[in-house]
């Protein structure tokens, strides 16, 4: 294993682990057995720790730009991990003509959707594979906040305009083909969310768990603040703080992380 894999296996590990906390709360509220899939599902490490805790995992994760990597990783984590703990992978999209044995009763897109130029589309998708009773998670970067983390770069106002002026910062990341992962970039909002799952006819509720668990990290976990470099990590550092006091003022639609509970369509009922 050379050092660059090592290193890259290690974040997706950490990862892995950070969303496993943020999520444990709804985990747990499932019943054993249940049916989680996750789209965009990377290496496979947050899968097969969900399964770890009883539960019947689908992964779905088709080759994207700037992913390929994440397959030598992926066979590296399942020849370690116990053999009675088994995730379904599936290296495709979930689209409309997806089939599943089992509806899901937990859809999660973790840091996903910022990578998904038709949203609308991906969301109707997931819907059509819930259960009755099961809902979709979506945490990802809210784009009203002027910083593109993958990047990091700050955003200034229009994706185009952003591009042209830091083009060099981005043609120099270590990601895997960064032309391509950019063009893909869809730079959701909570607002433009919002305006969406209403048109929709979606139940669908906006939390702050996700930040909160953000926040955590920054003032805590010290590998991320270091692998983010001295000064971005500092200046995390900083603005958790600064998080952490006044959160509760901010208005959810300009927090930085969008964290939302997708239920399903409304009835008639409820739109009376």
């Amino acid at each position: 294993m050379d050092a660059n894999f090592e290193k890259n296996l290690k974040i997706y590990v950490s990862e892995a682990a950070f969303f496993e906390r943020v999520l444990m709360r709804q985990i747990h509220s499932l019943s054993q057995g249940s049916h989680v899939v996750e789209i965009g599902a990377g290496i496979g490490a947050l899968a097969l720790r969900i399964a770890s805790h009883g539960f019947e995992v689908t992964a779905f994760e088709p080759q994207s730009a700037g992913f390929s990597h994440m397959y030598e990783m992926r066979k590296h984590l399942i020849g370690q991990n116990p053999q009675d703990i088994s995730v379904s992978f599936r290296d495709e999209f979930l689209d409309k003509n997806t089939k599943l044995e089992k509806p899901a009763d937990l859809i999660l897109a973790i840091n996903v959707i910022e990578h998904v130029p038709d949203i609308r589309g991906l969301i109707s998708n997931a819907l059509k594979i819930k259960s009755p009773q099961g809902s979709m998670r979506i945490i990802c970067p809210n784009y009203a906040v002027p910083y593109e983390p993958h990047f990091e770069i700050p955003t200034l106002f229009l994706k185009k305009i952003t591009f042209k002026v830091f083009r060099k910062q981005i043609e120099r990341s270590n990601l895997e083909d960064p032309i391509s992962f950019w063009h893909d970039l869809s730079w959701p909002t909570q607002r433009s969310l919002k305006k969406l799952f209403t048109e929709m006819n979606l139940d669908f509720e906006f939390k702050r768990e996700g930040f909160s668990h953000y926040i955590n990290r920054a003032l805590g976990d010290e590998l991320f603040t270091e692998r983010k470099g001295p000064i971005i990590g500092k200046t995390i550092w900083v603005f958790a703080i600064l998080f952490q006091r006044i959160s509760p003022l901010i208005p959810i639609s300009l927090i930085p992380i969008i964290d939302c509970n997708i239920y399903g369509e409304k009835s008639k009922a409820d739109n009376s």
